[in-house]
């Protein structure tokens, strides 16, 4: 491995959390910007390593996008916020996991009693699934009889075969053709297979949990969205306790090199080292770092607000994706009822075209007494711009309005608590994970991750897992090897 651009996912990537990274030459003095999982895994290996490692985090916590949250909830009742299903082939992930002994138990993304609300109908998928017209929605006759799922593959099936078909070389021609549509331009107007009607787009996008991404990439969709969580052979974990245990997994080998509350506002590169401005959020205090090298784990949405000097450090390229790439809102709400009145019922999962859209049950406290928590809501893109309009009192009462529909009263009844997070009015991420628009892979993906002299880049938005912990882990790795092997003159 000469070379950061000879590493080969995921063996090469195996290689460095199993063994670390080559000893360090020269000890480099290296400032970390987040401690999200990329930051955490890059530090971890810079430092053990040999280099010096500084990690500033705006947030008074560690974990970035992977966030439990406990309170206001009874001792031992959670619900991740952030990223909640681990799948079992991420396996960066699941190394991590196995390196530090964590325990994980199956995340049931989907079970035999799980129900739609869509069109008014309230109906199991099981039933679904054995007449799909039962929904009604309004379809043309080749589109009658088959699933969301069986119409979606149906429509992008064709792709897939010409792209295993294809030399390296042509698949690459093939992504860069195809990033240009967005998916309900590639479905109502296919290039390659079976155009769907409006309406049969339309039982896609509701179904497969694609309505919110009108704009996003075909690809990208494709590839991070419907295949990971709505294939049936895709198995999902999730950490005993609270997905948070992994990053707090990496503090006892870095907690004295973390300082909380700190914003990053300025950052100046110099020929010989880069300087970084933070203000302590706590009481505004601003303090100057130094470094050799920074390296950036934050959303191009939140480092559009750090100021870089000089600006020819950064490349034109460079600062139109910082500018362009957009991170997907996102909105959660748990909610704790009394007990697990659910549990009584021959319900599961819930997907509809009510505003709460997706509804999970907790996969870990199943069976246990007393008040439990569920996943009234999960909602992104628009779907989850929506609850912007109202104050979080007022999602409630609407979210519960949604679950008596299926449960009846006694959701008012068992009501004990509730949280509802935003990712966008996040100040830290401004969303929560990233897709592309149309043409935005073959102009930007490149660009991405590069580095703008002493200034490197990490994070699932400059990695090929968007919206998940495996592309953070991937990028963080990728970043801590450019670094360890960067050779650039410096002061010391």
């Amino acid at each position: 491995m000469a070379k950061t651009e000879t590493l080969s996912y995921p063996d090469d990537f195996l290689h460095i959390i199993q063994q670390g990274l080559p000893k360090a030459a020269r000890k480099k003095r290296i400032l970390i910007i987040g401690a999200g999982m990329a930051g955490l895994v890059a530090g971890q290996l810079l430092k053990q390593a040999g280099h010096q490692v500084t990690i500033l985090e705006g947030n008074n916590r560690i974990g970035g996008r992977v966030y439990t949250v406990r309170k206001p909830f009874t001792y031992g009742n959670y619900i991740d916020v952030g990223a909640m299903r681990l799948p079992s082939n991420h396996v960066l992930v699941q190394e991590y996991i196995r390196k530090f002994q964590l325990p994980t138990q199956p995340f049931l993304n989907t079970t035999p009693d799980d129900l739609l609300l869509i069109n008014g109908k309230q109906l199991f998928q099981e039933d679904y699934k054995e007449n799909p017209d039962l929904l009604d929605f309004p379809l043309l006759p080749w589109e009658r009889g088959k699933t969301a799922k069986e119409l979606f593959l149906s429509s992008v099936q064709p792709f897939l075969d010409l792209y295993e078909k294809s030399t390296p070389e042509e698949q690459e021609e093939l992504l860069d053709q195809y990033s240009n549509y967005a998916m309900g331009e590639y479905l109502r107007n296919n290039p390659l297979g079976p155009s769907m009607s409006t309406n049969a787009v339309r039982k896609v996008k509701l179904l497969l949990g694609i309505e919110g991404f009108p704009e996003f990439s075909f690809l990208d969709i494709l590839t991070d969205i419907t295949f990971p969580i709505f294939s049936e052979e895709t198995e999902f974990k999730e950490i005993t306790g609270g997905n948070d245990r992994l990053p707090y997994a990496f503090l006892p080998s870095l907690c004295s090199d973390i300082h909380f509350n700190q914003k990053v506002k300025k950052i100046f590169q110099g020929e010989y080292e880069i300087r970084v401005e933070a203000e302590n959020q706590l009481d505004c205090k601003r303090t100057c770092w130094k470094a050799d090298y920074v390296l950036s784990t934050i959303p191009f949405t939140t480092f559009q607000f750090i100021e870089v000097y000089p600006f020819s450090s950064i490349s034109f390229k460079k600062r139109q994706a910082i500018q362009e790439l957009i991170n997907v809102p996102a909105v959660k709400v748990g909610i704790e009822f009394k007990s697990r009145f659910w549990e009584r019922y021959p319900v599961g999962n819930i997907t509809s075209d009510l505003p709460m859209r997706f509804m999970y049950l907790p996969s870990h406290d199943r069976g246990k007494p007393g008040p439990g928590v569920m996943l009234a809501s999960y909602t992104w893109g628009q779907n989850a711009m929506l609850w912007n309009s109202l104050s979080d009192k007022e999602i409630i009462e609407v979210l519960l309005e949604n679950l008596c529909r299926v449960y009846g009263p006694i959701v008012y009844q068992e009501y004990l608590s509730s949280v509802v997070f935003n990712w966008s009015r996040n100040p830290f991420s401004a969303g929560c994970f990233t897709l592309f628009t149309p043409g935005q892979s073959l102009d930007l993906e490149e660009v991405i991750p590069s580095p703008e002299g002493r200034l490197h880049f990490a994070g699932e938005h400059t990695s090929s897992f968007h919206g998940w912990i495996e592309g953070a882990v991937e990028s963080g790795i990728r970043a801590a090897y450019e670094l360890n092997a960067s050779e650039g003159s410096s002061k010391a």
